[in-house]
């Protein structure tokens, strides 16, 4: 009977710690880096995200920069096991004519093996994504711009249908070490403009290749992350020469791999217990300038016949990285629609482990230093006594009673 009563209790205890704890999105990231999880079927996440720089709208550092505030909206439904699907837009891009302009719309779905309803320590994933640019006027670097597509503070667009895919990899430590919540992933793909343009001679139209790798510190409460994010045009080797990106169609110039889109982020992300979450991240552009830059210098320079080697291979226009220096993210999820699942329900519960052992401890030492120890033990002993002793009183009732 004792033992009986004692596995009820062990049990009660762990289904009660179960309990505790935020609710998880178990198919969140970071900033661009995707997770291999997807979100628990039936499950609905809302996302409001806001972003903002400071951002010189021509490549010249005496002018003055302007304010570039933008608003995103995201929704994603976890579909089965291993796949959920995602709609986001930018509903407030770059400002034109003193009117904030309609950004994007998109559609994603995502899919994993079928063996992420437990925590797992490698994990696999694939997203495909489209998206429809709506954005036709924006200020640009240097006036490398055809309509919606060129060079803005942010990188490179393509106005209208564009088409992506990442593969996705990441390593969550926490499911064979419950001492070391940490998870790192990498994804690789591509973003392959759908829109051809109107003359072969022009090639200002690229498909890009897009790279993320972070690291995160996951704890019940909050997260911590750094990641890195690439986009790159194919100009691994050598610089990639594009022509016809101005309204003349007159301009070539040439961007090399330090010149791509390249941003460090740290964030960190606050959780709650009813599943409502505030993350906030900050991305430093890191990419560099070769040859010739877009300064008044620079310019004057480049038109008096310097950099003879890019004059040699046909370039007419000098180019540099001049994105924004760095931007500020912030954003509120909160689910929808929730079911906790397996994966999530046992991190919490590794967690809370973690957590009460590291409490205990910490309890202990201040008890010592105080010099209580002795006294919680005569305390304990005798709530101990006490309790034997109304056991020992009921069973002496019972027994009376039969």
């Amino acid at each position: 009977m004792k033992r009986m009563c004692l596995c009820i209790f062990v049990l009660a205890c762990f289904a009660v710690a179960l309990c505790q704890g935020p609710r998880r999105d178990r198919g969140e990231g970071m900033y661009q880096l995707e997770s291999s999880n997807t979100m628990g079927p039936g499950n609905t996440w809302a996302t409001a995200r806001g972003i903002g720089f400071l951002w010189a709208s021509s490549p010249d550092s005496a002018k003055r920069p302007g304010i570039f505030p933008f608003l995103e909206l995201e929704s994603e439904t976890g579909l089965l096991d291993f796949a959920s699907v995602k709609v986001a837009s930018r509903v407030l891009s770059y400002p034109w004519s003193h009117w904030w302009q309609f950004g994007n719309i998109s559609a994603a779905a995502k899919f994993t093996l079928p063996d992420n309803k437990q925590l797992r320590f490698r994990g696999y994933g694939l997203e495909l994504k489209y998206t429809y640019n709506a954005l036709s006027k924006f200020a640009s670097l240097g006036g490398y711009r055809v309509d919606g597509t060129g060079f803005n503070a942010e990188g490179y667009t393509t106005q209208g249908s564009v088409f992506q895919f990442k593969a996705i990899h990441d390593i969550d430590f926490i499911s064979q070490y419950s001492w070391l919540p940490l998870k790192m992933g990498v994804d690789a793909g591509m973003r392959i403009p759908l829109t051809k343009t109107p003359n072969s001679s022009w090639n200002y139209i690229q498909p890009q290749f897009l790279f993320d790798a972070g690291i995160s510190y996951v704890q019940l409460t909050y997260d911590v992350f750094a990641e890195y994010s690439l986009e790159a045009f194919n100009n691994f080797l050598g610089p990639k020469k594009i022509t016809g990106l101005d309204s003349l169609h007159t301009r070539v110039m040439e961007v090399w791999f330090l010149e791509n889109p390249m941003y460090v982020t740290i964030g960190g992300r606050i959780r709650y217990n009813n599943g409502m979450e505030l993350c906030l991240c900050v991305p430093f552009l890191v990419s560099q300038n070769v040859g010739s830059a877009m300064t008044e210098a620079d310019n004057t320079l480049f038109n008096r016949g310097g950099f003879p080697d890019e004059h040699a291979r046909g370039i007419n226009s000098p180019f540099d990285p001049w994105f924004a220096q760095w931007k500020v993210v912030a954003q509120l999820t909160f689910p929808l629609i929730y079911k906790q699942t397996g994966s999530e329900m046992m991190r919490n519960f590794l967690l809370l482990k973690g957590a009460s052992k590291e409490k205990k401890f910490d309890i202990d030492d201040e008890l010592k230093k105080n010099g209580a120890a002795g006294d919680t033990v005569d305390t304990s002993e005798k709530e101990k006594k006490a309790r034997l002793d109304e056991i020992n009183k009921r069973r002496e009732q019972m027994e009376k009673s039969e």
